[in-house]
């Protein structure tokens, strides 16, 4: 099988560029031809993943989860997608932990050559493909707001420090929800929309699926210092069963729309996205990636 190695250099901390020769040995004793290319910027990596479509049979890649999306966005739109190998490098790795892949760099390679295949939905915000989350409201600007040099030197502290400050001022907006099985209007200080247990490094999600054909949409309702106090709540115990309760709304759907303030910016796979209404919808089983056989996908 035909492979190329991408990887991000200024993912994480860089540790990365310690274990290529490693990660190429490796991958070598049970693929055909490995290449290695490095990235040179988000728009590289995307135009890199789709020219790989229909030339290589795998792409490895590291990073974090902004190169997971770029690489998604890259090939999601080709018709012969490549099988993708994850090697997680950077600061929060939402993706990894969802997948239950180490970030343990020989751990992660084992994952690889294993070669045990599941697969994996991809959503589609207007016209831009994305992997395990989008949101808006209250914190969801800090993971594209935090400066990449702060990231290396604090790590997830980083997230914490800038995220402070909207803890004291935090953001309402009006939303409408409309789709298959979702008829929702009300006042909220964040929506998310996950295909995940984790986003920004917390389980929001227990029951999260990452291959069911659908969204889980979280809507933290209003309510003390605006509704603070319920997402406060949502992060504590997190979202274990699928249904309402006090302080969040909940909803599953693999289309639908969202209506909402038009200065409202969406953060996607921990990237800075559309802005105002929106539009998503679920491509089931759109990708097959190398991955430890998770529970719920056995059942």
């Amino acid at each position: 099988m035909k492979t190329l190695f991408m990887y991000n250099p200024v993912s994480g901390k860089g540790k990365i560029l310690k274990k290529i020769k490693y990660i190429k040995n490796e991958l070598e004793k049970v693929f055909d031809l490995v290449e290695i290319y490095e990235t040179r910027s988000a728009l590289d990596t995307i135009e890199k993943a789709k020219a790989v479509c229909g030339e290589y049979d795998v792409l490895v890649f590291s990073g974090g989860d902004g190169t997971f999306n770029d690489v998604a966005c890259g090939i999601a739109s080709c018709d012969e997608r490549p099988i993708l190998g994850y090697i997680p490098s950077g600061t929060v790795n939402d993706i990894a932990k969802n997948l239950k892949i180490s970030k343990n760099i020989k751990k992660a390679v084992k994952v690889i050559t294993e070669k045990n295949i599941i697969n994996h939905d991809v959503g589609m915000i207007n016209d831009k493909y994305f992997i395990y989350v989008v949101g808006m409201g209250t914190f969801t600007e800090v993971s594209y707001r935090t400066k990449q040099k702060t990231k290396r030197i604090l790590g997830k502290l980083a997230y914490f420090f800038d995220g402070f400050k909207d803890f004291f001022s935090p953001k309402l907006s009006k939303v409408i929800i409309k789709g298959k099985d979702v008829d929702f209007e009300g006042v909220v200080p964040m929506v998310l929309v996950l295909n995940s247990v984790s986003a920004g490094g917390i389980n929001f999600n227990m029951r999260g699926h990452l291959n069911d054909g659908v969204f889980d949409i979280l809507a933290i309702k209003n309510g003390f210092f605006k509704g603070m106090l319920n997402l406060v709540k949502t992060i504590v115990f997190a979202f274990r069963k699928k249904k309402q309760n006090s302080y969040v709304s909940y909803f599953s759907s693999p289309e639908f729309e969202i209506i909402c303030d038009k200065d409202i910016t969406w953060c996607v796979d921990g990237e800075e996205g559309p802005k105002g209404n929106v539009k998503i919808k679920n491509l089931h089983s759109h990708l097959k990636i190398y991955a430890p056989k998770l529970k719920r996908d056995k059942e």
